[in-house]
C-alpha cells in the first residue's frame, strides 16, 4: 500500500469516527436539554435558551418590566456596558450558576451600587472579592466558606416581608423526573455586623436565600437560588409568584442584564477558593464546552496520526553525491610535487605528459605515438586533429610538443618545466 492510499485510508476513518461521535453526542440528543450547568453560553440560564433551565421567559418579562425604562444586555464586560453615571436608581440583574469578574469588573460593579443603584445576583456561588467588600467578614468565631447549601430533592422558598406569606416549593428534575439537588443558602453566621445583613428571604423556612446589604446610597440584592427564576419554575403557577415578588425589590429605572458573566458553578468556586471541588479539573472543563471538546478531539487525533506516521519505518535520507570529476591532473600536480622536491624536472615533465596523452585518448580518441627514443613522431598531422576536436589553436598545440621535444633531448631547467606545465594547464582549462 502506497503511502498517499495509506493517508486517504486513515483520513476517511477519523471522519467517520468524529461523524459517529457527534452522532452519539448531539445527533441524539432530546428535545429539551435538562442540564443546569453554563458550561455553553446558550445553555443554563442563557437569556437566549428557552429549555427548561434557561432564563428566556425571565429576560421577556423585565424587558417591559417597568414601561417608562428600558432592558440592556450587557455584551462586551461590566467595564463597558455599565454606566458610569451620576447618581441614578438603575438596576444590575445576574441569573446563573456563578459569575466571574475581574478586577476591573468587581470595582465598577461596587461604584454603580455605590451610586444608589441596585444589583440582584442570583448565584450558588459569590466571588470572595465582591462579597468581602460588601460586608465585613473577618470575624474571629467563623470563617467565610461561600455559599452553604443542603442536599435533597425539593426546596421550600419564602420571602420574609410581612405582606408576602408565601411559600412555593421547588424541586430539581430532569426529564421531569425530581432528582436531588443542592439546595443553597447564605450563612449569616459568617457576617461580623448584623446590621449589614437582612434577610428578604428563606429556604425551608430556617436558611437565608434571599438577602440585602446596603452599599453606599445602594443595595446589593444576593440571593442564592437562581433555579426559581427559570423557564421550568417560571411556567409552574405555584413558583411564578414567587419570582414575581422577588423581582419587585429592583428599582424603578433601567436593567442591565449581565450575559457576559455567566461561568459554571465549578469554575466559580474554583476561583473563589472554596466550597466543593467536584468537577474542577481543566479537562472536565474543556470537554463540557462543544467547541473546546471538538478541538480537543481533532488536537488528539491529528497527534495519534503524527505518532502513527512517525513510528513507521522511515527510509534512510539518500545523501547527495558530487558528479564524477576527472581527477588525472590533480594526480599529476600530487606527482608533480614529489618530483620538484628532488629536482628531477625532466621525469616530472614526462610524467605530465604521458597523463596529457591518456587524457587526449579517452576525451578525444586521439592517439599520440612517440618512438623508441620517447620523441613524438607525427606532430603536426595530430595537432591538427587535436585543434579541431579541442577547440584549441594549432599553434598552441605545437608549442606543447615542441616543449617537450626540448625537455626530452636536454636537460630541463626548472623554468622549462614551469613553462611546459603551465602549457598543459592552459590546454586542460581551456578545451572544450
Amino acid at each position: 500500500m502506497s503511502n498517499r492510499t495509506l493517508i486517504l485510508v486513515i483520513s476517511l476513518a477519523a471522519l467517520l469516527l468524529g461523524g459517529i461521535f457527534y452522532w452519539l453526542r448531539d445527533g441524539s440528543r432530546d428535545e429539551y436539554d435538562w442540564f443546569e450547568d453554563s458550561m455553553e453560553k446558550e445553555r443554563g440560564y442563557s437569556e437566549k435558551s428557552v429549555q427548561p433551565y434557561g432564563t428566556h421567559i425571565m429576560h421577556e418579562v423585565l424587558t417591559s418590566y417597568f414601561p417608562d425604562y428600558k432592558l440592556k444586555d450587557i455584551r462586551k464586560g461590566l467595564a463597558e456596558d455599565l454606566p458610569e453615571s451620576a447618581y441614578s436608581r438603575d438596576n444590575y440583574v445576574f441569573i446563573g450558576e456563578a459569575l466571574f469578574l475581574d478586577s476591573t469588573d468587581n470595582e465598577h460593579l461596587l461604584d454603580f451600587v455605590y451610586r444608589g443603584n441596585t444589583a440582584l445576583i442570583s448565584s450558588k456561588t459569590i466571588p470572595y472579592e465582591l462579597i468581602s467588600r460588601i460586608t465585613d467578614l473577618s470575624c474571629d468565631d467563623y470563617a467565610w466558606r461561600d455559599y452553604g447549601y443542603i442536599t435533597d430533592t425539593t426546596g421550600i422558598l419564602s420571602l420574609s416581608l410581612p405582606d408576602s406569606g408565601h411559600e412555593a416549593r421547588y424541586y430539581y428534575a430532569r426529564k421531569n423526573v425530581i432528582t436531588s439537588y443542592n439546595w443553597h443558602f447564605f450563612d449569616q453566621e459568617t457576617v461580623c455586623n448584623q446590621e449589614d445583613f437582612h434577610t428578604l428571604g428563606r429556604l425551608n423556612g430556617s436558611y437565608p436565600n434571599f438577602v440585602l446589604f446596603n452599599y453606599g446610597e445602594g443595595r446589593f440584592l444576593l440571593h442564592t437560588t437562581p433555579i426559581a427564576f427559570s423557564n421550568f419554575s417560571l411556567l409552574r403557577t405555584d413558583t411564578r409568584l414567587y419570582a414575581e415578588r422577588a423581582m419587585s425589590f429592583l428599582s424603578e429605572g433601567n436593567i442591565y442584564w449581565d450575559a457576559t458573566s455567566r461561568v459554571p458553578e465549578s469554575v466559580g468556586r474554583t476561583r473563589n477558593n472554596t466550597g466543593d471541588r467536584e468537577e474542577t479539573g481543566i479537562l472536565t472543563y474543556i470537554l463540557k464546552q462543544k467547541s473546546l471538546a471538538w478541538a480537543w478531539y481533532l488536537l488528539l487525533g491529528a497527534s495519534l496520526l503524527w505518532i502513527a506516521f512517525r513510528a513507521r519505518r522511515r527510509q534512510r535520507v539518500i545523501p547527495v553525491l558530487k558528479p564524477v570529476e576527472n581527477a588525472s591532473y590533480e594526480f599529476i600536480s600530487t606527482i608533480a610535487d614529489m618530483h620538484f622536491q628532488e629536482k628531477s624536472y625532466k621525469s616530472v615533465s614526462k610524467q605530465a605528459f604521458r597523463h596529457f596523452l591518456q587524457h587526449l585518448r579517452d576525451r578525444y580518441g586521439v592517439v599520440i605515438h612517440l618512438n623508441h627514443d620517447g620523441m613524438l613522431s607525427d606532430s603536426s598531422t595530430s595537432a591538427a586533429r587535436l585543434s579541431y576536436l579541442s577547440g584549441i589553436s594549432e599553434a598552441q598545440i605545437l608549442d606543447i610538443f615542441e616543449q617537450y621535444t626540448a625537455i626530452s633531448r636536454y636537460e630541463p631547467t626548472e623554468q622549462m618545466m614551469t613553462d611546459f606545465y603551465q602549457a598543459l594547464e592552459a590546454f586542460m582549462k581551456n578545451a572544450s
